[in-house]
């Protein structure tokens, strides 16, 4: 049976304001479908049937659309923060129930991946968390930096890096924000307080030295941001159906 697919959608959006003042990001209208449908159909053609939504900020609008997820012909289970505990924090409330390896997945952002490939790679690498990557194109700017060693294994993992950082020879990467993780990760999460994926949880797996690896693709993938980005792509994309 393939892994449970955690769904990441309690923030507040801000970025996204006023597009997201009534409305969780995830749930954004993409040619008449929320956002996060397109991408739970794609997880579905590919065998993915199971998955949990991380709610909070109007999480009951998602909940009410989606329900248990039978119409849509998956399974759906619900966890609800009090409070933003951050992305990992968030994640951290499900560990009774994502079972022994999930794949934790930010609601906002759309790909076409191939994810049992991912998996495929965890699975050789003995990976206790894996990190989808892309390679940094030269003189590129993001807000995330990683080095790799000969394996894939990360050497290195820096979230908001200054500029001087990218100033090497050397490849670099930055983080697609979609993970594979091992049931043993949650232990290191803390109960009830706020912890990020890139500020927090990541950088301390890499300097506790366990089995985090960064997965290199380049397939295509879609964060919508901020009110341009998702304005640009609902023109691309304008009438699709299936994206």
């Amino acid at each position: 049976m393939k892994p449970k697919v955690v769904i990441v959608a309690g923030g507040l959006a801000t970025r996204m304001r006023p597009v997201t003042e009534d409305m969780p990001k995830c749930m954004l209208d993409v040619n008449g479908k929320p956002l996060v449908q397109h991408q739970m159909e794609f997880f579905r053609k590919n065998g993915f049937y199971n998955f949990i939504f991380c709610i909070m900020h109007l999480g009951e609008k998602v909940e009410s659309f989606f329900k248990d997820g039978s119409d849509f012909g998956v399974k759906i289970e619900y966890s609800h923060e009090d409070r933003l505990f951050g992305t990992a924090g968030a994640v951290k409330l499900v560990e009774g129930i994502a079972g022994d390896t999930c794949i934790v997945f930010y609601g906002d952002n759309l790909t076409s991946m191939n994810f049992d490939s991912l998996l495929e790679f965890h699975r050789a690498r003995e990976s206790d968390f894996t990190v989808v990557s892309q390679q940094i194109p030269k003189g590129k700017i993001t807000s995330s930096l990683l080095t790799l060693g000969d394996t894939g294994k990360i050497t290195l993992f820096i979230e908001k890096p200054e500029e001087s950082a990218f100033e090497t020879s050397n490849a670099l990467y930055y983080n697609r924000g979609i993970y594979v993780m091992n049931k043993n990760i949650f232990s290191l999460i803390p109960k009830n307080a706020k912890y990020d994926f890139g500020h927090d949880l990541i950088p301390d797996l890499v300097k506790r030295g366990l089995n985090i690896y960064a997965y290199v693709t380049d397939e295509f993938f879609h964060e919508f941001g901020r009110p341009e980005k998702y304005r640009k792509f609902l023109a691309e994309f304008k009438n699709k159906r299936v994206l």
